[in-house]
C-alpha cells in the first residue's frame, strides 16, 4: 500500500526513480501546466474585470464632478462613490508598483498577506471578490433579462397566431351555422330527389 501511494506521489510530483535515476513524467508535467495555465487565465481575468471596474468608476465619477461644478445637489449615495473612487485611486498606484516589482511569487505573497492583515482596506474596491462577485451577478442578471425578453417576444408571436387561428376557425364554424341551414336544406332535397 505504502510503494502504491509513494509511486502516486511520485507521479504528481512529476518525478519518476525507476530505472535511470531521476526521470520526469510527461502526464504529470502536462498535468501541472495546464492547471498553472488555467490558474494564469483565472488571474489574468480577474485582473482585467478589476481594470475595466476601476475605469468605470473613474469615469463615472468624472461625471459626478462636472454635474456637481454645474450646481447639482450630489445624493449620499453618489458621494460615497466619489469617496470610493478617490480611495481606488489613490491606492492604485502602489498596489501597481507591487505588482511591477520583480518579488518572487512567495514574495508577492508574503508582501499581500502583510498588507491585507494589516491595511485591509489598502487594495482598490475594484480588486476585491466583492465588487468582482457583484459584477458576475449583474452580467448574468443582465443577460437572463434579455433571454426572457426574447422569449416573451416569442411567447407574443405564438399567442398572437394562436389567436388569429382561432378567430378564423370560430369565423369559420359561425359562418357555417349561419349558412349551413340553408345548404342541408338542399343537400336533403337532393336526396329525396334523386331517390325519387
Amino acid at each position: 500500500v505504502v510503494l502504491d501511494q509513494t509511486v502516486d506521489l511520485k507521479r504528481r510530483l512529476g518525478i519518476d526513480f525507476y530505472v535511470q535515476g531521476l526521470t520526469f513524467d510527461r502526464e504529470a508535467i502536462v498535468i501541472w501546466l495546464n492547471d498553472q495555465l488555467s490558474k494564469a487565465k483565472k488571474g489574468l481575468a480577474f485582473y482585467g474585470k478589476g481594470c475595466q471596474l476601476f475605469w468605470n468608476d473613474v469615469v463615472f465619477s468624472s461625471s459626478l464632478v462636472t454635474r456637481a461644478l454645474q450646481g447639482y445637489t450630489l445624493k449620499p449615495r453618489e458621494v460615497q462613490t466619489l469617496r470610493r473612487t478617490f480611495k481606488d485611486i489613490i491606492t492604485f498606484i502602489p498596489v501597481v508598483i507591487i505588482l511591477i516589482i520583480p518579488l518572487s511569487p512567495v514574495g508577492h505573497v508574503f508582501v499581500f498577506g502583510a498588507i491585507q492583515r494589516f491595511f485591509p482596506d489598502f487594495f482598490p474596491s475594484c480588486f476585491t471578490e466583492r465588487r468582482q462577485n457583484l459584477l458576475s451577478l449583474y452580467e448574468s442578471t443582465e443577460f437572463k433579462a434579455l433571454t426572457i425578453d426574447e422569449n416573451w417576444q416569442e411567447k407574443i408571436k405564438r399567442i398572437s397566431g394562436a389567436s388569429a387561428y382561432l378567430i378564423a376557425d370560430n369565423a369559420r364554424k359561425l359562418y357555417r351555422q349561419v349558412i349551413g341551414p340553408e345548404d342541408k336544406g338542399k343537400d336533403a332535397s337532393d336526396e329525396k330527389s334523386e331517390d325519387r
